[in-house]
């Protein structure tokens, strides 16, 4: 299957629903609500998602998720490229241990949860309290 075949756009806020449907058949967890930037891979449907979240003044890479049939082809890293390609600021991201070579392979670096800015480090926190997580960003180029 050829990946550039799939299309990475951005939602409209009126399309929200649509991955939060989406969230809810593959990744179990997590909304999107319109006050996110949303993107996604479609075919026929949404196969991949992403979104950013702002942390005050700060963008929070969170909710990446892929359907399972569309697992390994390398869409999730596609869609990833276009959201940071479209950024002009630092993106942070707290993914499980076993991502982080994923995660890396696209730009991101592990950096120390004490040199997040304090609210993203707040947040971080409570999350990693639930489950390890890494503390990763990387900056635009």
């Amino acid at each position: 299957m050829d990946v550039k075949a799939f299309q990475c756009s951005q939602l409209d806020k009126l399309q929200i629903p649509l991955v939060n449907q989406f969230y809810k058949q593959v990744y179990k967890k997590g909304v999107a609500n319109k006050s996110e930037q949303v993107f996604v891979v479609k075919a026929k449907q949404i196969v991949c998602a992403a979104r950013l979240k702002a942390v005050d003044d700060n963008l929070l890479l969170t909710g990446v998720a892929c359907d399972p049939t569309y697992r390994q082809q390398g869409l999730a890293s596609q869609l990833i490229r276009y959201v940071l390609s479209l950024q002009t600021e630092t993106v942070y991201c707290f993914p499980y241990p076993h991502l982080q070579g994923f995660y890396q392979q696209l730009g991101f670096q592990l950096l120390p949860a004490e040199q997040l800015p304090i609210t993203l480090a707040e947040q971080y926190a409570r999350y990693n309290n639930r489950q390890p997580l890494l503390s990763m960003s990387v900056s635009s180029s």
